[in-house]
């Protein structure tokens, strides 16, 4: 039998895995909307643009890390009695 991996490190492992998601969201967007003919002024002035199309993409890698831990909560056995 496989030794089970510690909760903990199921979260920890899920919690990074959505990091690094949404930050792949923020910067593959970035660079898409921000393009290199921009100056630093105009890339923080079009931030809010930026936000605004990237903000479907951070909803659905959170709806979907829900779903995540939601379907490890339900796989993990139920705790002892004593």
């Amino acid at each position: 039998m496989a030794p089970k991996v510690p909760s903990i490190l199921r979260a920890c492992a899920v919690s990074v895995g959505s990091l690094v998601a949404n930050f792949s969201i923020f910067v593959f967007s970035y660079n898409r909307l921000a393009t290199p003919f921009l100056v630093e002024e105009q890339r923080v002035t079009n931030a809010n643009f930026i936000l605004t199309v990237t903000l479907g993409g951070f909803v659905l890698v959170a709806c979907i890390t829900g779903v995540v831990v939601y379907w490890m909560l339900r796989r993990q056995p139920a705790p002892a009695k004593r």
